[in-house]
């Protein structure tokens, strides 16, 4: 028959399986929130790169802009400087 330090061990082995079948469904449903929070980062942070991207184009384009208007005002010194010149004469 058996014995009681096997009833013993066996409802101990019983309890400790449950145990930690019980463990390791928790940790695989802990994995699953730090990879959908994990995406979500992802996201964010593709969103992030696009708009420090967009700000640099647009930064680019004002300092063509700001070139372009620096270069209009040189022609315009030319020609006002050319009239003084010929003023002098």
């Amino acid at each position: 028959m058996l014995d009681t330090t096997q009833i013993l061990l066996f409802a101990v082995v019983t309890i400790l399986t449950v145990l930690l079948v019980f463990i390791g469904w928790q940790i695989f449903q802990i994995l699953g929130e730090v990879r959908k929070m994990l995406q979500k980062f992802n996201t964010m942070v593709d969103g992030a790169v696009n708009v420090t991207g967009n700000l640099g184009k647009s930064f680019e384009k004002l300092s063509g802009f700001g070139e372009g208007v620096q270069a209009v005002f040189s022609i315009f010194k030319l020609f006002s400087g050319k009239k003084e010149k010929k003023d002098d004469k």
